[in-house]
């Protein structure tokens, strides 16, 4: 029981979801690494959380980073700004 809460607070705490399968979008470069994108369609803004792709134990060295996917516009999006 205290797994399932820890994992809980910890996947809150990091935003990400408990749903395997919850993103079905296409990561552009390293997935976890600072560069990779994401474009969505737009149809869900914002777009849904990814999971959490790192592992986190009990010291830093024997844990693996990861950061979400940036989200980009897709190719021929239109500016919000031009003159």
């Amino acid at each position: 029981m205290i797994r399932v809460a820890t994992t809980l607070s910890l996947s809150i705490l990091l935003g990400t979801t408990l749903s395997p399968g919850a993103n079905a979008q296409q990561i552009n470069g390293t997935p976890g690494s600072p560069s990779a994108t994401i474009t969505i369609d737009g149809n869900q803004l914002p777009p849904p959380p990814p999971k959490f792709g790192g592992v986190i134990k009990e010291s830093a060295k024997d844990s693996k980073p990861w950061w979400p996917p940036r989200v980009v516009p897709p190719k021929g999006a239109p500016t919000c700004c031009s003159s």
